[in-house]
């Protein structure tokens, strides 16, 4: 072989390296981050967390029910059924729903629920339905038919029977804002089962202001439930 044919040869060798470096950065360039698809991998899941199956109630008494709801897009809503029929639905506060949804579901059992019932808690991702969890529990007529008081679940609040006008967060991650509406700052978000006083609302009554350990905020009166003596709580500006 010639020196002049070894020399172009030794050029055409560099020239095929050349380009194929060329290709692997390319390739490394157009290479992005692993971005969380927006298709779902299949339905809502729900899970009541308490109270446990068996768990006795009186009648006219309150049964709060706490479950934890997930999705892959975004859980919008879950409602508790009894003995199948509707009897709450709490909503998430984003539009777009959330992975990821703690929910405190609260009902007063009444007459015709004298005995064992069923409590089934289902989500929903817009129309897509979860597969529903369910629990018996018993509500008795009086406090002495009951043989055994369990202990306060953990992610239950105790609610005191003094008068004082409170607010129960149903929904987790409620904005906790500056003001009454959502065009206000948010202070932080609540999660479920916060217990604060109420200490004003809009003219409207849609939304409430609360003390939550000293820090004053306004929340949207469509994701709480009120308790206590709030005929008195005064309207308030912003």
């Amino acid at each position: 072989m010639t020196i002049r044919a070894f020399t172009a040869r030794l050029l055409a060798i560099s020239i095929c390296l050349a380009l194929a470096a060329c290709n692997l950065q390319a390739r490394a360039t157009d290479s992005s981050p692993a971005r969380a698809t927006e298709s779902p991998t299949g339905p809502p899941s729900i899970q009541i967390a308490s109270p446990s199956g068996g768990a006795e109630f009186v009648l006219g008494e309150e049964i709060l029910v706490s479950v934890m709801a997930g999705d892959s897009i975004g859980v919008n809503r879950v409602q508790l059924f009894v003995d199948n029929q509707i009897v709450r639905t709490v909503s998430s506060e984003s539009l777009q729903g959330d992975l990821a949804l703690q929910a405190i579901l609260n009902y007063t059992p009444q007459r015709r629920d004298l005995g064992t019932i069923t409590l089934r808690a289902v989500a929903y991702r817009g129309e897509i339905v979860s597969q529903p969890d369910e629990i018996d529990v018993v509500v008795r007529e009086s406090p002495a038919q009951v043989l055994a008081t369990p202990a306060q679940p953990g992610d239950i609040p105790f609610i005191p029977d003094d008068g004082v006008c409170r607010a129960l967060v149903n929904v987790g991650g409620l904005n906790f804002r500056t003001g009454p509406s959502t065009g206000y700052q948010i202070i932080t978000v609540l999660a479920s089962a916060t217990l604060a006083p109420i200490t004003g609302r809009n003219s409207e009554r849609s939304w409430q202001r609360l003390n939550v350990e000293g820090r004053v905020g306004w929340v949207s009166g469509d994701f709480t439930t009120e308790y206590g003596d709030c005929g008195g709580i005064a309207v308030v500006s912003g």
